[in-house]
């Protein structure tokens, strides 16, 4: 946004306002998700874990069946503008660094946890492990994790 002067006196103001136009302007500082991570579709069996890495890629342990209906799992991006010198996850909290997703509609629960990162350029991807329990009921699940971001 550029400032807006109005002069009343003569030379002074006018050579202030000089000055302070060619200042550099502060560059903006920010973090703006711009996508959701998901675990895809999945069929929980007797249990086991989901794990979407930081790049998107989905892996399985125990006897959770991925499947490919319902959408397909995906890393969780941010944009981020400004110089960045560490960023906070969960995982990096102390204690468990679990966020607790619950069924729409329920109140069955999943818990997600080690969650990884990887910054590149303006591009943050967030990954997780999903642990899902033995028949677990079908539906969606939702929550929420924050992400915090230190600048220069």
């Amino acid at each position: 946004m550029n400032p807006l002067f109005i002069f009343l006196r003569p030379w002074p103001t006018l050579a202030l306002a000089a000055c302070l136009l060619g200042a550099p302007a502060a560059q903006a500082q920010t973090i703006t998700s711009s996508g959701a991570l998901s675990f895809g579709a999945f069929v929980a069996g007797a249990g086991g874990s989901v794990v979407v890495d930081s790049s998107g890629s989905r892996s399985k342990t125990g006897s959770v069946i991925p499947v490919l209906q319902g959408g397909s799992a995906t890393a969780a991006l941010f944009t981020v503008t400004g110089t960045v010198t560490s960023i906070t996850l969960p995982s990096d909290q102390g204690g468990s660094g679990d966020v607790t997703l619950t069924r729409d509609g329920g109140v069955e629960t999943m818990v997600v946890n080690a969650f990884t990162k990887s910054l590149s350029g303006q591009l943050l991807q967030v990954g997780a492990k999903l642990t899902v329990g033995a028949a677990q009921p079908p539906g969606s699940y939702t929550g929420t994790f924050n992400v915090t971001a230190n600048f220069e």
